[in-house]
């Protein structure tokens, strides 16, 4: 039995494949530091071992065959230095994932600055309701799966008949492997969902992303099919790019997969498509947004090119449960209600408020931001985060993550967009960056401007003040 070693372990991406690699019979444990619910429990379930921090003799002592190294650990990491001081074979997770996710089978990858998750799920969620037992890698908790990573059963695997559906990531492979993760899966079926200027700290400028995913179609075999979201303009003029076939899908644009919505409201959205003019169905999915029903028409797409009938894709639309942080109902604070949101790029921000405002026209909602990406925190988007709120009633901003990253004049300027926020009459509140347990300052404020059967928005890729558990706890 091969044994692995990964370092970074209690990662979301990096604990849900080491789940599957131990599902797959390997032996594996790793470290890392934060080892907390719901990962450690998950790995606790599959007697997969852990220690809590880096060092040098926890490798030592377990002797592995192979280390996996997550993309945030860097040199000077005590176990890192320990496998290269030692000549221990090392790799990254999207090298792994290449060799024992995917091996020969087909891949569907799923790309994009917004929607990659969520896409993913859906494609995964109608796969497995048509009986194909797909493999998956999602980047999030999915709704109809225990993990986030699944292996193609062994079987399908070894012969290379198994399907395996991917979120293709943007962001870079390890700290010796800058290459974005998506370029370690060669894709049968690639959907591209959007292209904006994100993650700062990898990508000096949207030109820079938009080289990396014109690179990335040109793993896309000749017999291969491209999908690109013609809502977005940087994804649909990929198709300068494509070396295979392509198709495009929208909402509002002329495309060879259409989406019509005819009926929105609280949880669910109802929508018609057609196929190159041609129409194919009506499908209900449980969440809101036009943004969401792209994703879903993506997600049909890649099914009905892999032999899933109308009928089946209808089912396992229908059967779809959201991925944990989309647009999530998470319950109920002296009657407000609390919805959990992923969004953290300006433009996921103005779906995410479009969507609510388009469900609750005459609720109020508060909109609680942490600015925490690399690139939010720096006034890289100053401009756009001046009025994607647009549509909330109330703005409370947290305290941007680690400012002493940038200079004065790098930074997101708070007092600029409460200006900005002031002229469009949104009341806009700063927690300050020095003030410890914010969260507790959020909750002081909602007490005091928000009412029963009001809307509470929590916007983060991070902890946001701990809030969903304060809020949730009160």
């Amino acid at each position: 039995m091969k044994s692995l070693y990964f370092i970074g372990i209690a990662g979301t991406a990096m604990g849900n494949l080491a789940i599957a690699l131990s599902q797959r019979g390997f032996y594996v444990c790793g470290s890392d530091t934060g080892v907390y619910p719901p990962m450690s429990t998950m790995l606790d379930d599959h007697s997969i071992g852990y220690s809590h921090g880096y060092d040098s003799q926890h490798i030592k002592e377990f002797a592995p065959d192979l280390v996996i190294i997550g993309n945030a650990i860097s040199r000077g990491n005590p176990e890192v230095e320990y496998v290269l001081n030692n000549s221990i074979p090392f790799t990254s997770m999207s090298e792994v994932i290449h060799d024992e996710i995917i091996g020969t089978n087909t891949a569907i990858v799923i790309t994009g600055t917004h929607g990659k998750t969520t896409t993913t799920s859906l494609t995964a969620a109608i796969f497995d309701s048509a009986g194909l037992n797909p493999g998956f890698v999602i980047g999030a908790k999915p709704g109809n799966f225990d993990y986030g990573c699944r292996p193609i059963p062994e079987e399908q695997f070894l012969s290379g008949t198994g399907i395996c559906i991917i979120e293709g990531d943007e962001y870079d492979t390890a700290f010796w492997d800058k290459r974005s993760k998506f370029f370690h899966y060669p894709p049968r079926i690639a959907v591209i969902n959007a292209i904006e200027y994100d993650h700062s700290d990898i990508f000096d400028s949207i030109d820079e992303i938009i080289k990396a995913f014109t690179l990335f179609l040109r793993l896309v075999p000749e017999h291969g099919i491209v999908l690109l979201n013609a809502d977005d303009a940087h994804a649909h003029s990929m198709k300068h790019h494509v070396y295979s076939r392509c198709e495009t899908f929208s909402t509002i644009q002329e495309a060879d997969w259409q989406a019509s919505v005819l009926k929105q409201e609280q949880g669910s959205t109802t929508f018609e498509y057609s196929y190159k003019n041609e129409r194919m169905d009506v499908v209900e999915i449980p969440m809101i947004g036009l943004h969401n029903v792209r994703n879903a028409l993506a997600s049909i797409a890649c099914a009905y090119h892999s032999g899933i009938s109308v009928q089946d894709i209808r089912i396992g639309l229908k059967r779809f449960i959201p991925p944990k942080r989309r647009l999530e109902f998470i319950g109920d604070w002296k009657g407000r209600t609390i919805i959990d949101d992923f969004a953290h790029h300006p433009t996921a921000i103005k779906e995410t408020v479009r969507a609510l405002r388009h469900v609750y026209p005459a609720k109020r909602i508060h909109a609680i931001f942490e600015p925490r990406s690399n690139t939010t925190t720096r006034n890289i988007f100053q401009q756009e985060l001046s009025s994607c709120f647009t549509g909330v009633d109330t703005i409370i901003m947290g305290p941007i993550n680690r400012p002493d990253r940038f200079l004065p004049s790098e930074r997101l300027d708070k007092s600029s967009l409460a200006i900005a926020y002031e002229k469009q009459s949104i009341p806009f509140y700063s927690i300050e960056e020095d003030v410890p347990d914010w969260g507790h300052q959020v909750i002081r404020t909602l007490e005091e401007i928000s009412q029963k059967n009001d809307i509470v928005l929590l916007m983060s890729n991070g902890n946001i003040g701990n809030l969903r558990s304060l809020l949730l706890h009160a």
